[in-house]
């Protein structure tokens, strides 16, 4: 093989294996941005792609990707006593250790979510892998809301030595939890190293806006609740993050006297509303907001009216929207 053959397999071996990374990296966002496409799968493989990457080798029979998909289904229908003991079952049944941390796993978070903490914690306790054994406590104590217990848990977080998959939801776990304990310095601190761990922009944009949150509750930093909003609408993130951002900035600037700006927010709302009733709903409420700060009643009146009439909107945003009125209307 002369000089020029051998480059030129060596250049095409480097774009296979470019093309290669390229795609999983491709599969990967396509998992974690638009979790929706999965429901368009079939069942063996949606399970499949619920599993991270690094996991696949080790998850990837076709039995144990059926039953999980199955027990997962339990789960989505909310029947949480049935999925943790199938889940049990299922773990009592593995042929490998990580099939059998992931069962429990499943099996403690559901239990959880049942009511059962105790219970939901010896599980987890009998989780053969140890990162996953603390994550599944923290997952529990996410799940019960206690704090306190869920920091101390955190502390074994080791961002050298655990599975990437673990790293940015026990980072944003405790950056809820620093949240709901008033801690917002802390707070922001593991949510700016979650950013910093994750690929997806969905998951970017979630930690975004819980600093935008802790900004804006406070209501002693809007430049700062400003700049984490412009970050969620500068990553496009899909899944509602994109609306929720512009329509929260967009109250944020009405309440800071900037309508010219909240109404450009709202128009940029409309164009991605994408026929959902959620958003709908929540654009014409948040011209309300906008229209009242402005001074302008009849107009707040009517956005309200309009929000109160989108047929398929949440009870929980029509709820909002009656307040609104009932507050317009003393």
């Amino acid at each position: 093989m002369n000089t020029r053959e051998n480059n030129h397999m060596k250049n095409t071996l480097t774009v296979a294996r470019i093309s290669l990374k390229s795609s999983w990296r491709t599969v990967g966002r396509l998992i974690q941005d638009q979790p929706r496409r999965l429901s368009t799968l079939s069942p063996a493989l949606t399970a499949l792609l619920l599993v991270s990457l690094p996991a696949l080798p080790v998850l990837a029979e076709p039995h144990y990707i059926a039953e999980r998909q199955e027990g997962l289904k339990l789960v989505q229908s909310g029947k949480h006593a049935e999925a943790a003991a199938f889940f049990v079952k299922l773990a009592d049944t593995a042929a490998k250790q990580e099939q059998k941390a992931d069962a429990l796993s499943q099996a403690a978070l559901a239990t959880a979510r049942n009511k059962q903490i105790d219970e939901a914690l010896l599980l987890a306790d009998r989780i053969p892998l140890k990162p996953e054994s603390h994550f599944a406590r923290i997952q529990i104590y996410l799940e019960a809301r206690k704090w306190a217990e869920l920091l101390k848990a955190a502390e074994m977080l080791d961002a050298v030595t655990w599975p990437d998959r673990l790293v940015y939801p026990t980072l944003m776990a405790r950056a809820r939890a620093h949240s709901a304990l008033g801690d917002t310095g802390a707070a922001e601190s593991d949510a700016l190293q979650a950013v910093k761990n994750t690929i997806s922009l969905n998951n970017q944009a979630a930690a975004w806006h819980l600093i935008a949150q802790n900004a804006q509750r406070e209501g002693k930093d809007s430049s700062k609740a400003l700049e984490a909003y412009a970050e969620m609408i500068r990553l496009q993130p899909s899944g509602g993050g994109l609306q929720r951002a512009l329509s929260e900035r967009a109250r944020l600037l009405s309440s800071l006297g900037k309508h010219d700006a909240a109404l450009a927010d709202l128009a940029e709302l409309d164009k991605n509303t994408k026929k959902d009733p959620h958003w709908i709903c929540t654009a014409l409420m948040a011209y309300g907001d906008v229209y009242r700060d402005m001074g302008d009643k009849d107009k707040a009146r009517q956005s309200f009216e309009n929000a109160a009439k989108v047929p398929g909107a949440p009870a929980v945003v029509l709820g909002e929207v009656k307040k609104r009125l009932a507050k317009l209307n003393p």
